[in-house]
């Protein structure tokens, strides 16, 4: 399970990617193209837009990849109240909330994450869309 993270430092919020989680699902590239573009280096631009249009999109990500921190005074992503899955066709459980997910040596605190639920994954419990890989 590899929790790795890149920070996108911006004045007033920094973004935070886990590559490893991400099942590019494009949600961030399409809800704000002016602050994440794959075609450009650093591909994360965290001064591009308001710091909470930013956050509003980040909270999209429904792989939990994309992480903020603001640094304006306004609050930071908060859980659901309670844990909610959603399951796609059985090979990806999208969970929201409150969430500790461990393999037994490492323990993650997140609030979203998206879950290999057909056991090809080789970021397990992450899913890295294997499934994808041998239909």
């Amino acid at each position: 399970m590899d929790n790795t993270s890149k920070r996108y430092t911006g004045e007033k919020i920094d973004v935070l990617f886990h590559p490893k989680r991400c099942i590019h699902a494009a949600r961030c590239v399409k809800g704000l193209p002016e602050v994440f573009d794959v075609e450009e280096r650093p591909w994360v631009n965290a001064d591009g837009a308001a710091a909470g249009e930013i956050a509003d999109v980040v909270e999209t990500c429904p792989s939990g990849a994309l992480e903020y921190v603001r640094k304006d005074g306004a609050d930071n992503e908060q859980p659901n109240d309670e844990t909610t899955v959603e399951v796609d066709s059985g090979d990806v459980m999208y969970v929201r909330g409150p969430l500790n997910i461990t393999d037994g040596h490492e323990e993650i605190e997140c609030f979203r994450a998206s879950l290999c639920g057909c056991g090809r994954s080789g970021n397990k419990p992450f899913c890295d869309l294997s499934h994808e890989c041998s239909s």
